[in-house]
């Protein structure tokens, strides 16, 4: 298929148009009407150049051509962006990627994320916020091991049910008020007082 050749000569530089026809690595065989052509994509061309893509091509003197532009894609449901270093992006069938070598930042004074499902992996982690809010109909968690410092922790809570195969708490003071009923179960229950031990009720029943 012939396209047709658009020439502006500019001193140096002529501008015609052609279709990638194969990708070498870095090299691009380009062909303008009975033509071979290999091409470099200039740095200006953020787009990379696929085969079967129609380019603009910029033709110097010193026979250097290079693809300044994308004019029409072969495959519209995939494109790749060309960014300095190692960082891509890339869409493909509706998937957005976007890769770095060292680090992605975003800034701004608002950031919304909407998605119906959302996977996070990331191998360490800081979070630091003023105020955090959540609200969660159901959470799933699995811990190796958690630590936790706080100064003032308010809880309230319909039902609490827990399974502890041992728990060790040291504490200044514990006060615990139940409105209604308090039962303790065990095989064995120890009580060491090092002052004194005080029951008070209206009635005590012991054995």
């Amino acid at each position: 298929m012939s396209l047709p050749q658009q020439q502006i000569h500019d001193e140096e530089m002529f501008f015609l148009t052609g279709k990638v026809r194969q990708v070498l690595d870095s090299l691009y065989i380009v062909a303008v009407d009975q033509r071979r052509i290999r091409a470099v994509q200039a740095a200006g061309c953020l787009l990379t150049p696929e085969a079967g893509d129609v380019v603009l091509l910029a033709e110097s003197a010193e026979e250097k051509t290079y693809i300044v532009s994308v004019l029409t894609k072969n495959n519209a449901h995939t494109a790749h962006i060309n960014l300095p270093a190692d960082t891509v992006v890339s869409a493909q069938g509706g998937d957005l990627l976007l890769c770095a070598d060292k680090r992605i930042t975003l800034n701004a004074p608002e950031v919304h994320i909407y998605a119906d499902k959302g996977v996070a992996e990331i191998r360490d982690t800081r979070f630091t916020a003023d105020t955090v809010e959540l609200s969660i109909s159901r959470l799933r968690a699995v811990w190796g091991a958690v630590e936790l410092r706080a100064e003032r922790v308010v809880q309230r809570i319909s039902r609490l049910y827990r399974r502890i195969r041992m728990e060790d708490s040291q504490l200044e003071q514990l006060h615990c008020s139940v409105d209604k009923t308090y039962t303790i179960e065990a095989g064995d229950v120890t009580i060491e007082a090092d002052e004194r031990l005080r029951l008070d009720g209206e009635r005590v029943e012991l054995g």
